[in-house]
């Protein structure tokens, strides 16, 4: 029981972060002993994907530097939230791609 309090208190504290560089919480679900955190689909992926692995196409570099500077918003907005949020996996895979922006 305790595990599904933890759950909807960060369900709750994560549906409340709003940034155009934060992927958006959708849902979650919680049966039996299985938790799962639903997110907004990112139709282009990982940037791990786009980086180190064969892609229909690589990434200029003009778009490399927007998707840092993306996930650099991202995280100082984390960073500078009234309860302040580390991020510790924050690594090349953690980072999506939609059509036009970049999320963590």
């Amino acid at each position: 029981m305790l595990m599904v309090r933890c759950l909807q208190t960060e369900v709750t504290y994560l549906s409340q972060l709003h940034h155009p560089n934060l992927v958006k919480l959708i849902g979650y679900c919680s049966e039996g002993h299985n938790r799962l955190l639903v997110y907004e689909y990112m139709p282009k992926g990982s940037l791990e994907n786009h980086l180190f692995r064969k892609g229909p196409q690589p990434l200029p570099w003009a778009t490399r530097l927007k998707v840092a500077i993306g996930a650099a918003r991202g995280l100082a907005f984390l960073h500078d939230a009234k309860d302040q949020i580390i991020y510790r996996d924050f690594k090349a895979s953690n980072i999506l791609l939609d059509a036009v922006s970049m999320r963590i």
